[in-house]
């Protein structure tokens, strides 16, 4: 599916390329776990993660740039994050002993 804000997504970078890369690199993201920014009720609605890539980027949602927190590291944040929910969700369940 073509994405209709196309002319915004053109705005951000400065390069049809670079638009390309960055898509690609937040679909494989995606595809890796890293939640969707979108909110559910739309991401619902998209199967394509390239797609869901693009609204995300077209609603400001992500931030395009140099400097940013390294994948590995955000995955790692992630991983932690995830790992904390579950150890409250644990503890939050009634033992039946």
């Amino acid at each position: 599916m073509a994405e209709k804000n196309i002319d915004k997504l053109l705005s951000l970078t400065d390069s049809k390329y670079r638009l390309s890369v960055v898509t690609a690199k937040r679909a494989l993201q995606l595809r890796g776990g890293t939640p969707s920014v979108l909110p559910v009720e739309q991401r619902a609605k998209i199967r394509n993660l390239v797609t869901v890539a693009m609204r995300e980027l077209a609603q400001d949602k992500l931030i395009i740039g140099e400097n940013l927190i390294d994948e590995e590291r955000l995955n790692h944040d992630l991983n932690r994050q995830r790992q904390a929910q579950q150890a409250a969700a644990a503890a939050e369940r009634p033992t039946t002993e």
